[in-house]
């Protein structure tokens, strides 16, 4: 998907010298916001009807998910509050042409256009940090100011960071309606920040040269993502204290375990075991069971798509969902990495190895090195498990 969106990004022309537009980019277009305002419209919106902001933000779902999920007041007792959850999403939506906008008297009216890029997006806050930074990579570069941004990704440091930002805000005063400093310096640091993410650069927090970590991303901020077992505690004993301590929002966790399955499904529609179209998979397996290892449940590297008798007779022997069958975890894990290898070569951009590996060090208490090539991979977890 990331070379068809590539491709699509090809298409098309950004230029904000152009449009004169200032919404191609917001505050509140984080990844995980995005990716809950596309599922809002997927699951409120008909693909060829129009609708408005609030025919999205009314919606039973979009209620639920937002105050369920990230634990926000009812929609209709906080309106101001969503306005921007909302419209600044789809403001982006609209400039990078996923959907149509028009005026409709005061209002303005939006058409999905490009549905497989919303539903790619849908999946996960991964997903759509990708196109993200694809989009604004484009954007930046059509406008003529990616060298600005080139320049501090190459220093890395105070005097190019200011200078960058200076730049930017005096080209979108230049060639917006925007007239004041405080409103593209909101937008400049997450902007920044996701570009600084994608090519593993510093980027900037509180008007200084900084590490960016995922996280930062992210308007949900959840704090298991990249928490790490303090070896002297035991497995049980960590357990504990990780749904004490680092989950302050179960709803949004479990929801995450699920996007992620949903994800795998999507991705493959056949058993990874079997890889043939007489084995649908409709079941989404922990290798490293949820119960035992709840920081690697909602991580795709972690999931695979197998068939109920997979997941139900030899997965768990006996239909014991509590109970794993390590000899079979070791044929999961062997397919999953199949499963990574092949993402990689079709360069989609789905899985990473990265990510694998610490699926593997963490649920096998291994050392795996990131420099490890697949086949490296496959004999070390052939070699753990003789």
């Amino acid at each position: 998907m990331i070379n068809t969106i590539k491709a699509y990004l090809q298409t098309i022309d950004l230029d904000i010298k152009k449009t004169n537009n200032a919404r191609f980019f917001d505050q509140k277009v984080q990844p995980d916001v995005l990716s809950a305002v596309c599922e809002c419209i997927l699951n409120c919106i008909n693909e060829d009807d129009l609708f408005s902001v609030n025919d999205v933000r009314y919606c039973d779902y979009s209620n639920e998910l937002v105050t369920e999920i990230f634990n926000k007041p009812d929609i209709k007792k906080a309106e101001n509050e969503y306005d921007k959850f909302f419209s600044q999403p789809l403001k982006m939506l609209a400039y990078s042409g996923l959907v149509s906008e028009e005026k409709n008297g005061r209002s303005n009216v939006y058409k999905i256009i490009k549905k497989e890029f919303i539903e790619y997006i849908s999946l996960r806050d991964r997903n759509a940090f990708y196109f993200l930074s694809m989009y604004l990579e484009k954007v930046l570069k059509d406008s003529g100011i990616w060298k600005y941004f080139d320049n501090f990704f190459n220093k890395q440091d105070k005097n190019s960071l200011y200078e960058l930002r200076n730049k930017y805000v005096a080209f979108i005063i230049e060639n917006t309606a925007i007239t004041k400093e405080l409103e593209p310096i909101r937008i400049f640091n997450p902007m920044l920040n996701i570009l600084s993410f994608k090519y593993k650069k510093f980027g900037s927090k509180s008007g200084e040269v900084s590490i960016v970590n995922y996280n930062d991303l992210l308007y949900n901020r959840p704090n298991w993502r990249d928490v790490k077992k303090d070896k002297s505690l035991t497995r049980e004993e960590f357990n504990a204290q990780f749904f004490e301590k680092e989950i302050d929002n179960e709803k949004f966790y479990k929801y995450q375990i699920e996007k992620a399955k949903r994800l795998v499904k999507t991705i493959h529609s056949f058993s990874e075991i079997h890889r043939f179209d007489a084995y649908p998979a409709t079941q989404a397996h922990h290798i490293f069971l949820s119960s035992q290892f709840p920081e690697l449940a909602d991580i795709p590297e972690n999931i695979i798509a197998i068939t109920p008798n997979q997941h139900f007779y030899r997965a768990h022997p006996n239909n014991k969902t509590s109970v794993l069958d390590k000899s079979y975890q070791a044929i999961c894990l062997i397919s999953k990495l199949d499963s990574i290898e092949i993402d990689y070569r079709n360069g989609n951009g789905q899985y990473t190895k990265e990510k694998f590996i610490d699926v593997i060090n963490i649920g096998l208490e291994q050392d795996f090195s990131y420099t490890f090539d697949f086949e490296e991979l496959k004999h070390n977890i052939i070699r753990y498990y003789t």
